[in-house]
């Protein structure tokens, strides 16, 4: 069998569920946002926003729609038993709060001028090297990080022009 629980649901029973789901979360007044959120608080195991829309859809494989079934069935069983809910909302805000996405940094020219000349010397600095730069330059250590593998993404993509990928 290809699912790797005991009880292997059929295909058809999983999407009867994921049609359930569906329908009973937005009765309820849940988003998929939530439903994830709530996964995480409830169970330790947080689905991205993604895969509870792909869950709904039927896009994800059958393993991975095995192995997600058990959770949501629980989390649909939580949301079904009013007594949990505000519980369950509270601990969702609260999740929430924490899950906020770091905004996008803004990099002033004449840093990236200065990150630029680090890159043309080093495109790989170590992890002290980075640490170095950051606190040269008053920028946070991921900042830096991230910044030097963006720009070595950005070489390879002005090496290998649209279309005309290395051949194998």
């Amino acid at each position: 069998s290809l699912c790797p629980c005991q009880d292997a649901p059929t295909s058809e029973e999983l999407e009867q569920f994921a049609k359930d789901l569906k329908h009973k979360r937005i009765m309820l007044g849940f988003t998929q946002a939530d439903v994830g959120l709530a996964l995480g608080t409830l169970y330790g195991r947080m689905p991205c926003l993604t895969t509870i829309c792909r869950f709904e859809a039927l896009q994800l494989s059958f393993k991975n729609m095995c192995k997600l079934k058990p959770l949501l069935q629980r989390w649909l069983n939580e949301a079904e038993n009013t007594d949990n809910m505000q519980e369950m909302c509270n601990a969702e805000q609260v999740l929430a709060q924490a899950r906020k996405r770091k905004r996008r940094t803004s990099i002033e020219t004449n840093v990236k001028g200065t990150l630029e000349s680090f890159f043309r010397k080093c495109v790989k600095p170590s992890p002290q090297e980075i640490s170095q730069i950051a606190e040269d330059l008053n920028l946070d250590k991921d900042v830096v990080r991230v910044w030097f593998c963006n720009r070595r993404q950005k070489g390879k993509r002005l090496l290998l022009p649209f279309g005309n990928e290395a051949e194998g």
